[in-house]
């Protein structure tokens, strides 16, 4: 809501992102079994979700937290199946990714890159511009691995092919550490328990919640986030809530 020195107005603000997804596999930790996924379908889940328009949506997930023990399993397939995704023209319906949007992204993308690894992270994949372009502003998909919480990358919203991967031993101190960032538009969890998708669906701070999908915004359901992502809903009933104003009438049995 505004104000000026005329009116009250209403309006919906979307102001900065945050996503990330919480893959969780089978492992007990203290008697109590963790959420579990099926790595094949949890990469594939995760490699639709961000590499969509090259990570430039603001759905695109940030941050990989994968369970401890199948860690390196996950990494491993999500390198092999990222390097088979094709760099090109978007129009070609053989290119899985296109370029950045500006050249202003791309050095910010570049920069970024540059930080994380100054930070100590290693690079599994990528981390440069491709070759055999030499126009237009491509980036490669890039993974690191040796990420911890404190990075530069956890905290900037990459807005780009920029994955980093971090591991976690149990349940409450992945959603923890997930949950601090003052932003919280989407997350993505993997796992076979509904239990526990659950559980994390109603801890985790995000305004939206995909649960063994990629797919998080649909037109007839309610779309935004919490905490400084933004303010209001679009899509859905809800997107017009705030545009409605709600009349009450007291109605006495006789005039």
């Amino acid at each position: 809501m505004t104000a000026n020195d005329k009116n009250v107005d209403v309006i919906g603000i979307d102001i900065g992102n945050y996503d990330v997804v919480l893959t969780c596999l089978i492992i007990r930790n203290g008697g109590m079994p963790m959420l579990n996924a099926d790595i094949k379908k949890a990469t594939d889940m995760a490699i639709a979700a961000k590499f969509r328009n090259n990570g430039q949506v603001c759905i695109s997930p940030s941050k990989f937290y994968i369970q401890n023990s199948k860690k390196k399993d996950f990494v491993n397939l999500f390198v092999e199946k990222t390097k088979k995704l094709k760099i090109g023209n978007g129009m070609d319906p053989d290119v899985q990714l296109g370029p950045m949007t500006t050249k202003k992204r791309l050095t910010e993308i570049e920069e970024l890159v540059e930080k994380t690894k100054q930070e100590g992270a290693k690079v599994l994949l990528g981390g440069k511009r491709p070759s055999g372009f030499n126009k237009g502003f491509y980036y490669e998909p890039t993974i690191f691995d040796d990420v911890t919480d404190d990075f530069t990358i956890m905290k900037q919203e990459p807005f780009g092919p920029l994955c980093p991967m971090l591991s976690f031993e149990t349940f409450d101190e992945v959603i923890k550490r997930a949950n601090n960032h003052e932003l919280g538009l989407a997350s993505y969890i993997c796992t076979n328990s509904m239990e526990q998708a659950h559980r994390a669906s109603e801890q985790i701070e995000t305004g939206t919640v995909a649960v063994n999908t990629p797919l998080v915004a649909l037109a007839e359901a309610p779309f935004g986030g919490i905490k400084q992502t933004g303010y209001g809903r679009e899509g859905g009933s809800m997107a017009i809530k705030d545009y409605l104003n709600v009349k009450y009438t007291h109605l006495g049995i006789k005039g």
